[in-house]
């Protein structure tokens, strides 16, 4: 039985120096001797992680239902949509999904929401399922899914780019697809190391982030992924300036507080620009320069949510690029 574990997060220059020479074919280990069929793949595999329950996986997964958006489209990206038997239905929007087609030609399409129901799930017959479990309803289903004896994989952390790539790495090596996963990542710590390199020691404007996923605009903590992304593109997360702790509804009030020399707008609905008028229309907020000289860019959450997974590297190009245009090359 081949054992698989997590790997450890790394960042920067050591993610680099560690995950080339895997995307350049060399092993980490050699790949042990076996007879054909399942076995020759390696299974069945033990993935065994620090807190973690252990999970049996008897044989390369076929019929795989990927609950939440980042597993699925991880997913989409290293096997394509032919072994899937159901991801979330919002992956089939340009704004949240960088794989919109093969999403659409997944069997399922999930209903939106944090509840997957249980016994929906398993009458697809999966053979593998995947969940991230951030809410309340996905901790409950996990839970239930969990004692079925299909094997469930459990997704913690999407909180930065370290993240997304041992999690490409540990489905990699879950789903048979070790080389992809490995060329993926070290694509992921190129980009990321060139926009470190372009940025360094140049002056950080303060960048406020705003979203609209729940059809009004919120402001972005200083937690989450997206102002991580505003930190490696040289900028300066400009929530916690006003006082904020964690994403929420935004106030002309807050935004004016943090006075921030740009603005990012991150669409999850679709609704562009407008969207956000409420907010930027306030005519304090507009008032500010950042607003009144339109130092303004929007992205979709597609390219800005960890739910992009190597479409983030999107993100943070275009957002140096805006920061620094004279430094960064996003052509």
């Amino acid at each position: 039985m081949t054992i698989l574990r997590r790997p450890a997060v790394l960042a920067g220059a050591a993610l680099l120096a560690v995950l080339l020479p895997a995307a350049c074919g060399v092993p980490a280990e050699p790949a042990p001797e076996s007879d054909g069929g399942a076995a020759q793949a390696g299974y069945p595999r033990l993935v065994e992680r620090d807190g973690a329950e252990a999970v049996t996986i008897e044989s390369e997964p076929r019929r795989i239902a990927a609950l939440s958006p980042d597993a699925a489209e991880a997913t989409l990206e290293l096997v394509g949509p032919d072994r899937l038997v159901a991801v979330p239905r919002n992956l089939t929007s340009p704004s949240l999904g960088n794989h919109v087609e093969d999403a659409a030609a997944v069997p399922e399409q999930l209903p939106p929401g944090n509840e997957p129901d249980p016994d929906h799930v398993l009458s697809l017959e999966p053979d593998l399922i995947l969940v991230t479990p951030r809410h309340g309803g996905e901790q409950d289903a996990l839970a239930v899914l969990g004692e079925t004896g299909v094997p469930v994989l459990a997704l913690e952390q999407w909180d930065g780019l370290d993240d997304i790539a041992a999690n490409l790495l540990l489905l990699g090596e879950v789903l048979d697809a070790e080389d992809r996963a490995a060329s993926l990542v070290a694509e992921m710590a190129e980009r990321r190391e060139a926009v470190a390199d372009a940025v360094a020691g140049r002056d950080r404007p303060s960048v406020l982030g705003l979203s609209n996923q729940a059809g009004t605009p919120f402001v972005i903590g200083p937690d989450a992924f997206t102002s991580g992304l505003i930190e490696l593109a040289g900028g300066d997360a400009a929530a916690e300036t006003a006082g904020v702790r964690a994403t929420g509804p935004a106030d002309p009030e807050t935004i004016v507080a943090a006075d921030p020399d740009a603005i990012l707008l991150v669409d999850v609905t679709g609704g562009g620009r407008g969207s956000f008028d409420s907010v930027l229309s306030n005519p304090a907020v507009a008032d500010l320069p950042a607003a009144a000289e339109d130092r303004v860019l929007l992205l979709p959450a597609a390219s800005a949510f960890p739910t992009g997974v190597t479409h983030t590297l999107d993100g943070l190009e275009a957002l140096a690029g805006w920061l620094h245009p004279e430094a960064v090359d996003h052509g």
